[in-house]
């Protein structure tokens, strides 16, 4: 069985894209949404999804003094796999100095037997901040489907100025439903979220942030910590449109109260 293997290369100066390299099944074309937003990058993957052996592998690179917005098109899905060979996705990102960077995928659906290992690499420099986020689907929840043999391997880790800083892994090898059943996992979620904002200023900034997530999310299990510069935020739900719909809330919260930037996401990331 043939394998993909797409790569991508985007670099921002003086707030726009001056450098674009990919290979198929990777693609990605500049968005304006006509708000006088930052502008931005969608990234698209012509293949629908990934299978077992694919790879994919994105670098991003911020020069000083500007802003970006990076987001996918759709979901990413990833099938089952063929003897338990994973997909591979490894996304990189360097920010420079006094610049801001958002990373905006949209969710990534497991479906039942595939086999995921991701990671995130965010490198940060001095007085330079981001907005990063993941959001997992366990299953195809619409057709039905709740799966119990999944392996995933999701690694995020934010560096500043070459340290490490806030490192994260979410792991699951097979055995879904005892996830699902334990409250100290999953406690009966069926997709979970990951936002990290990354900021020197961050501890002025959480007492905002929570009492906005007290004031205004109901209905889900979600928590709030603070490591060394980066505010974690995490939610967890059985349904991934009301979680989505809460992610969307706290990330306009976040880009427009704290930094801001229009009260919007892009229009293409709610189709």
């Amino acid at each position: 069985m043939q394998r993909a293997n797409g790569s991508l290369k985007i670099s921002f100066s003086k707030n726009e894209i001056r450098n674009l390299h990919y290979t198929t099944p990777l693609r990605a074309f500049s968005n304006d949404d006509g708000n006088d937003d930052i502008p931005a990058a969608v990234i698209v993957n012509t293949s629908g999804g990934l299978v077992s052996g694919d790879k994919h592998k994105v670098n991003i690179n911020l020069k000083n003094n500007c802003k970006a917005l990076i987001f996918s098109q759709s979901a990413e899905k990833i099938y089952k796999s063929v003897n338990n060979i994973e997909a591979n996705i490894s996304n990189e990102i360097k920010v420079g100095e006094n610049s801001w960077l958002e990373w905006l995928p949209q969710e990534t659906i497991l479906f039942e037997n595939s086999r995921l290992n991701r990671s995130l690499k965010i490198y940060l420099s001095k007085s330079s901040e981001s907005l990063a986020g993941e959001i997992v689907v366990l299953g195809r929840l619409a057709k039905g489907e709740f799966v119990n043999n999944v392996f995933l391997k999701d690694f995020i880790s934010v560096y500043k100025n070459s340290k490490i800083q806030w490192l994260d892994i979410v792991l699951f090898d097979d055995e879904i439903k005892k996830a699902r059943k334990s409250i100290t996992r999953l406690g009966g979620a069926n997709c979970f979220f990951t936002i990290v904002f990354s900021s020197e200023n961050v501890e002025k900034y959480e007492q905002i942030i929570y009492k906005f997530i007290k004031n205004n999310i109901l209905d889900l299990t979600i928590s709030l910590t603070i490591i060394n510069d980066n505010l974690v935020i995490r939610g967890m739900s059985e349904d991934p449109l009301f979680l989505r719909k809460i992610f969307a809330k706290i990330w306009i919260f976040i880009r427009s109260d704290i930094k801001k930037l229009p009260p919007f996401m892009p229009k293409l990331w709610w189709v």
